[in-house]
């Protein structure tokens, strides 16, 4: 299969570049390299519509150009594995690849095989749904983990004591690469399913996470508001700091308590409990 690069020229890459990543995750990318002047995605070429490309550039004014580059066979994996760095927070946990050595300094090791950027820990939503995942008790709790993407939230649940946990999204590869991970890291109590919110396991759950994107957290509240127990959390992320206030007036009238909120480079993460 071949694979196209698309050069984006960008205004102010270091502060535009995060919500070109999230766009064009959406529409298939799948790989993601920052550059000077921008950004540089990768997808393969069956899955590449202009249309929506230019749409995006009548959305964004920060997108100055872009350029389609068509790419011979890539090994993706060594790509990878030449760039490819841990994550750790702090002496609790570190998210690696394979290929690294494993540390026994951490607490919590979680095997994530390294194909996109979403799902490793790198994107700061990511990075904030699993720091905030560390500091709560999840010794025998239910959890459900919406729009998994690689897996690594599920994975570091079953490690915390979870079970059962259940990992679901839409998106074939995700699925896929979930299954994978979770035989990487011999993970016994998480259930992968292919689907959406109405795929979710007809239980109820003590912590939903959910990181996706704005418009289908607000779609998909009610859902999971029904599928919360007394007292449970739902940890949201995958959206800016501007919508915070619209994140928070949707959850609290589905019955919601906003517990707190945290930004990291204008992404936000909100924490609510079902009282």
């Amino acid at each position: 299969m071949n694979n196209l690069q698309i050069d984006f020229e960008l205004n102010n890459p270091e502060e535009n570049g995060d919500i070109l990543v999230a766009e064009l995750a959406e529409l298939g990318f799948d790989g993601f390299e920052n550059t000077d002047t921008g950004l540089k995605a990768y997808l393969p070429d069956k899955y590449f519509n202009e249309n929506a490309i230019r749409e995006l550039v009548i959305k964004y004014a920060f997108i100055e150009d872009y350029l389609v580059v068509r790419l011979p066979e890539i090994n993706w994996n060594s790509k990878w594995e030449a760039s490819y760095e841990p994550i750790t927070f702090e002496d609790q946990c570190i998210i690696m690849a394979p290929f690294h050595k494993q540390n026994p300094r951490f607490l919590y090791q979680v095997i994530v095989e390294p194909k996109m950027a979403f799902g490793t820990g790198h994107h700061d939503t990511t990075y904030l749904m699993v720091k905030h995942l560390l500091d709560e008790d999840l010794n025998f709790c239910s959890v459900l983990d919406m729009g998994c993407g690689t897996g690594v939230l599920s994975i570091l649940a079953e490690l915390k004591g979870a079970k059962p946990v259940w990992a679901i999204d839409n998106d074939e590869w995700a699925f896929n690469n979930t299954v994978n991970n979770c035989l990487l890291n011999t993970s016994e109590h998480v259930s992968v399913r292919l689907g959406n919110a109405k795929n979710i396991p007809d239980r109820k759950f003590n912590f939903i996470l959910a990181n996706i994107n704005k418009n289908i957290l607000k779609d998909d509240l009610s859902i999971y508001v029904k599928h919360l127990e007394n007292n449970g959390k739902l940890l949201l992320s995958g959206f800016f700091e501007v919508d915070v206030p619209e994140m928070k007036a949707a959850a609290e009238k589905e019955g919601l308590r906003m517990l707190l909120s945290e930004v990291k480079n204008e992404w936000a993460l909100l924490k609510f409990s079902l009282t």
